[in-house]
């Protein structure tokens, strides 16, 4: 939300006139009257910078692992679904801020494993395991690698 502070003496090089805004953030903004009136811009872009942030890690092992477990538990669209969603098991992280925050960032070789095979993906039963690990935490039969 941007709040007007005074006009400005300048103009856009099409005429348009300028103000001087403060976003709720505390930033100063000087803006196109026009657009903020129209709400075509709401904010100093304090809004998109803290959009950048929370995606930066995006790509990364730590939140493909992230995704990809999510999925295995939510979409039965997604391959092995019934071998996690389908047979109850729940991905409990609110955020990924939230599970980067149990597991940080994923050691060369290694993937993510619940600890408790029949457990639920949550604080206290993650880890990043070797393939050794793994292959010793696994149902006898699974359609899954």
């Amino acid at each position: 939300m941007l709040i007007f502070i005074c006009n400005s003496v300048s103009k856009t090089a099409s005429g348009q006139r300028l103000a001087w805004y403060e976003c709720a953030c505390g930033e100063l903004l000087l803006g196109n009257k026009a657009n903020v009136t129209a709400k075509r811009t709401q904010s100093c872009s304090c809004k998109l910078r803290a959009l950048r942030i929370k995606h930066m890690m995006c790509g990364t092992p730590e939140y493909v692992a992230y995704t990809n477990a999510k999925n295995r538990c939510s979409s039965p669209k997604t391959p092995c679904y019934k071998d996690y969603g389908g047979r109850g098991i729940k991905f409990l992280f609110a955020s990924f801020k939230d599970f980067y925050a149990e597991l940080g960032n994923r050691p060369d070789g290694l993937s993510l494993d619940r600890k408790d095979n029949d457990g639920h993906y949550k604080k206290g039963n993650v880890r990043w395991a070797t393939l050794q690990e793994q292959a010793q935490n696994k149902r006898a039969k699974t359609s899954c690698p």
